[in-house]
């Protein structure tokens, strides 16, 4: 991914073909389905625990773990979105931000209190019960009702969820966070029963066919992601009239390793070609220019007029 600031704007650039995702948002078919078969929950629960144990060892806390962040590829394994609330260099518990979605709040969190990596472990409780029960374990639609019960409640698994399933929910769900599952490391997730039998190490090479495969026709259909992302166009916001692009620290110049960059791709969805530059010789980037100072002077006379 490359960043650069300019006046009025950070333009991010990123082939996201690259790393293109179509199988769908597992918020998604829960809310098709319902709630997953166990067989199904393990395998996403998994591949998940493996991700997070990566990022916990680079000192990285994810903590939005949730359906509407977890996405299918074309083959049906899971990755992981939208980091936009991790953060980085956490040593022990020494976070004290309070942010992440309502559902999957860790206690520690609601009390206002310093924590560390259990609180993604806590999240990942969440997510286990609710794919295999259908929702999460102390949802109420009345929001401090649900922070009551993530504080106070105790957990009632389902009668369908195997007593296996419901230890690791219940382990992982320690509203302690000294006591939960994943405080010292991974391991003792992974070795927990109702992983029995899964080679980890296969998993993390992804040579265990997932257990469920969206509908997808290849690699680059689009069916699955919504409309309202698809239809958006792969534009960029001109600079105001009058400036450059320039670096953050107000130079003037661009910055050395942007001169000249000029970035190109065709859209699998509709087969336009965008391009971003920051050479400005570049006579698309003259043109974006004209047409903002046009539509700025546009703007400004419609303004006069009412």
């Amino acid at each position: 991914m490359s960043d650069a600031c300019v006046p009025a704007k950070v333009l991010v650039i990123r082939d996201y073909f690259a790393d293109f995702f179509n199988g769908g948002e597992l918020y998604h078919y829960l809310s098709e389905g319902g709630r997953f078969t166990e067989e199904r929950a393990r395998f996403y629960t998994a591949e998940i625990a493996a991700a997070l144990a990566y990022m916990h060892e680079r000192g990285i806390i994810y903590r939005d773990l949730k359906p509407e962040n977890l996405i299918l590829d074309h083959e049906g394994h899971i990755r992981i979105a939208d980091f936009g609330l991790s953060k980085e260099g956490v040593e022990g518990e020494n976070v004290t931000s309070i942010c992440g979605t309502p559902e999957y709040l860790a206690p520690e969190i609601l009390r206002r209190k310093a924590y560390g990596v259990g609180v993604d472990w806590w999240a990942l409780g969440t997510l286990l019960f609710e794919m295999i029960a259908g929702l999460p374990p102390f949802y109420d639609r009345n929001r401090q009702q649900m922070y009551r019960k993530i504080l106070q409640a105790t957990l009632a698994p389902p009668a369908w969820m195997s007593p296996e399933a419901a230890d690791l929910c219940a382990k992982l769900l320690e509203r302690d966070p000294a006591k939960r599952f994943g405080l010292n490391g991974a391991e003792d997730v992974k070795s927990h029963p109702f992983f029995a039998g899964l080679d980890w190490d296969a998993l993390e090479r992804k040579e265990i066919s997932p257990p469920w495969l969206p509908a997808v026709a290849g690699a680059e259909d689009t069916s699955n992601i919504a409309k309202e992302f698809t239809s958006e166009p792969a534009a960029v916001t001109p600079s105001p009239a009058g400036m450059k692009l320039r670096d953050v620290m107000g130079t003037g110049n661009t910055p050395p390793s942007f001169s000249d960059f000029t970035y190109t791709h065709e859209s699998v969805i509709d087969g336009q070609v965008w391009k971003v530059s920051f050479s400005e010789d570049d006579p698309r980037l003259r043109d974006m220019m004209d047409e903002a100072d046009a539509g700025i002077a546009a703007a400004t006379s419609d303004g006069a007029h009412k």
